[in-house]
């Protein structure tokens, strides 16, 4: 095997944007000759650790099932028979080089894992993860974090059982950011899409800013050889769109709160249309009740030929998380659309003037940039004159993984600036969240 590639979701499971990025990633270095696999997490566990083998448009993809409940709580990111069975796929497998994508829902060590075996690894950085117990740098109350990660900072905001005490709690966070370092420090390459996103890492990571490789992503266009979509002709209702992951930390929730007030202030003169799958049964209920009595259609899981059908005329990302790239701009630009996009992270910074930026979190601030499009007719045809120069071509963005790959095989990597977690560590840790979990579970010990 060539490269393998290692995510922590991937179609038709999940179709974010990360999933479609490598998607197509890993189909164009096949076409380039390449034996490529994909090694996925899922969103569901099995009563054992399993590995099912699949293919996914002729790409093989082999889903790996974790056994053990809430597997994405950054207290559980280690799982010693995830690192085992993984040591087993390598030595079965033996790539010459693993790209790893995501940890989650795998296990946190996996560049440790490869250079046991002495196989390089290089990393991307899709979100902040890396830097966030809670993954996008969002505090409860949805709050944009560009604290440090360490006990004292994160403490009071990280998911928690509830029986844990103050000293497990740091524990786990100290943990979960040693081990990233770690992994970062072995990797022979770390990639970001934006330099912001290097920047802040840095920041609040405490990993030096030249490990993190500026390589922005590479984008197959989804509507070659279609026209572009137009404004609204006079009369016409607007029509406003978000599509991607339906998650709260895309601020979709807060987008049908703002449809609600442009709703009142302009009656019948816009409508929305939110395309994707929800994050959580229990969030799509909460949009649908937030959407009741307004002209807002879900249009569930969606593919390129139904967003260009859905003819929006306005695609709005008004993410509360501090967004690291965001394909979506390069669908919606592709489109030769405007957009609207919260004041953080890479969105606003790749958006330019195509785009008007509010503040994030704020229904408000959405609101008045969508009345502002109604009232300003010819505000669409200036935000649309500066749409910027397409991405990378994804021949161009392979051609320069291909080229580190090559690097990372044929060069020795980066003086570590960090060792591994000593495994002694991990073993310690959960053995203070069992007897912490037995505490609150077993009054009066065994029976």
């Amino acid at each position: 095997m060539d490269v393998l590639h290692i995510i922590h979701q991937f179609p038709p499971e999940s179709r974010g944007g990360s999933e479609s990025y490598l998607f197509d990633v890993a189909q164009r270095q096949r076409a380039r000759g390449l034996d490529v696999a994909v090694l996925s997490g899922s969103k569901h566990c099995r009563e054992r650790v399993l590995v099912e083998p699949d293919l996914v448009e002729g790409l093989p993809v082999h889903r790996l099932h974790r056994d053990d409940l809430y597997f994405d709580h950054h207290a559980k990111m280690w799982h010693p028979q995830v690192e085992a069975t993984f040591a087993e796929l390598l030595q079965q497998w033996r790539p010459k080089l693993v790209h790893v994508h995501h940890w989650v829902r795998l296990t946190c060590n996996l560049v440790e894992i490869c250079a046991r075996y002495g196989i390089p690894a290089v990393v991307t950085l899709h979100d902040y993860y890396t830097s966030c117990p809670r993954a996008f740098r969002r505090r409860e109350g949805d709050e944009a974090c560009r604290r440090p990660i360490s006990a004292a900072s994160c403490g009071d905001c990280v998911p928690r059982y509830g029986h844990e005490s103050a000293a497990e709690i740091g524990a786990g966070i100290e943990l979960f950011r040693d081990h990233y370092r770690a992994e970062l420090s072995l990797a022979h390459a770390v990639f970001v899409a934006v330099g912001s996103t290097a920047d802040l890492l840095a920041g609040v990571t405490g990993v030096p800013r030249d490990r993190y490789a500026v390589l922005p992503l590479g984008y197959r266009p989804r509507f070659a050889g279609q026209p572009k979509l137009m404004a609204p002709a006079s009369g016409e209702r607007w029509r406003f769109a978000f599509w991607g992951g339906v998650g709260r930390h895309k601020g979709v929730d807060v987008l049908v709160r703002a449809f609600r007030l442009l709703q009142a202030q302009r009656p019948g003169r816009a409508e929305l249309h939110v395309l994707g799958g929800a994050e959580s049964d229990a969030f799509g209920t909460e949009l649908r009740k937030l959407a009741e009595g307004l002209p807002v259609t879900f249009h569930g899981a969606f593919d390129a030929a139904q967003l260009r059908l859905a003819a929006p005329h306005v695609g709005v990302f008004p993410s509360t998380c501090i967004e690291t790239f965001g394909l979506v701009l390069d669908e919606c630009f592709e489109l030769g659309l405007p957009c609207i996009t919260s004041d953080l992270g890479a969105l606003p910074e790749r958006a330019g003037a195509a785009g008007l930026r509010v503040r994030a979190g704020d229904e408000r601030s959405l609101a008045a940039a969508m009345q502002q499009l109604l009232d300003e007719p010819e505000l669409w045809a200036r935000l649309q004159a500066n749409i910027p120069a397409p991405s990378p071509s994804l021949d161009a963005h392979v051609d320069a993984l291909l080229a580190a790959y090559e690097r990372a095989r044929t060069q020795p990597p980066p003086p570590r600036f960090v060792g591994p977690v000593d495994a002694h560590r991990r073993v310690m840790f959960l053995m203070q969240q069992r007897e912490s979990a037995l505490g609150r579970a077993i009054s009066g010990g065994p029976r």
